[in-house]
């Protein structure tokens, strides 16, 4: 009976210490690290969703930027912050294929991190410099077919969505791309708008003041249906590569081990902040569906994912720089 007693007060003990975690947390500034350069669509999302948690929350909320490494300088940091909510992660579906890619990464992308939640699907598109005079994607594999290796592809990174998604394509079509990485999508800009490289594979929010000026020339959606921002551009599928099509995801991470009670409010705000009519709005214009997952559905997305990428790195013999 006082093994009964101490048990039960042992769990009362811990029920209330939860509760109090809840109603007291946070009570410091909260970092939100992005492991990918300043204007992508993580780097948006999270900023967006930043501005919401500072509001509701009381306390500041920082977006700090640590790209480089397909992601992972930024992530470790994260993997091996304090557990205790102050410390997050921003990262896109890319995250889990750096353990495929990476013999000796730091930290494992599913194991050290508790999920909070899928934040948006993300829509990425196909852009060539508009100075290449193609203006469909059959016109661009025809260019590149006469050219054998004389054309290339510009990613945010050997790893990134935009390396993958590139070579989905050029598998697809029977291709000799060369692949030119970059730190980060802004940087991979400057080369494909002067058209030192020739295609890239980027977040519609990344690309599109360059494809409103003129200067890139919107091919294909690369998702399996169209967007509807875009309704006039067609899909990779529709343009002669039956099959193609997939999106990239956004997900809000925080190290493994953070209490329950905080991850709970962590996704409380993250729903809150995502369903805002005004964040919603302003993620949709930037082509991303709000999904605002639970963090269970995340975590299973994440095992699945982890699944798909780590085949596609064998398959397509993707490999890191």
């Amino acid at each position: 009976m006082k093994k009964w007693f101490s048990l039960a007060a042992l769990t009362w003990l811990m029920l209330g210490s939860a509760a109090a975690t809840a109603q007291t947390w946070p009570q410091k500034p909260i970092r939100i690290i992005v492991p990918y350069t300043v204007g992508g669509a993580s780097d948006i999302t999270a900023r967006l969703m930043a501005e919401r948690f500072a509001a509701r929350m009381g306390q500041p909320v920082t977006v700090e930027n640590r790209a480089g490494a397909s992601g992972t300088i930024g992530t470790d940091v994260v993997a091996k912050a304090a557990a205790d909510g102050y410390t997050l992660a921003f990262v896109a579906s890319s995250h889990v294929v750096n353990k495929a890619l990476f013999s000796k990464l730091g930290y494992d992308p599913i194991k050290n991190f508790a999920p909070i939640t899928h934040t948006a699907n993300v829509q990425l598109v196909m852009v060539v410099p508009a100075t290449l005079g193609v203006n469909s994607v059959q016109e661009f594999i025809a260019l590149a077919r006469s050219k054998p290796g004389a054309l290339s592809y510009a990613s945010s990174g050997s790893g990134s969505n935009p390396q993958f998604f590139a070579e989905m394509f050029k598998q697809a079509a029977g291709l000799e791309l060369a692949h030119v990485p970059y730190k980060g999508s802004t940087e991979a800009h400057t080369d494909l708008l002067a058209g030192r490289t020739q295609l890239m594979f980027d977040a519609l929010a990344s690309v599109s003041p360059h494809v409103k000026s003129g200067k890139l020339k919107l091919l294909a959606v690369a998702g399996p249906t169209r967007s509807g921002l875009l309704p006039e551009t067609p899909t990779l599928a529709e343009s002669g590569l039956p099959g193609v099509g997939a999106t990239s995801w956004g997900a809000l991470l925080a190290p493994a081990g953070t209490p329950k009670a905080v991850i709970d409010r962590l996704h409380q705000e993250s729903v809150a902040a995502l369903n805002n009519p005004e964040v919603k709005s302003r993620l949709g214009a930037l082509g991303a569906e709000v999904v605002a997952s639970t963090p269970e559905q995340l975590a299973d997305l994440m095992q699945r994912e982890e699944t798909r990428y780590t085949k596609m790195v064998r398959d397509l013999q993707i490999k890191a720089d």
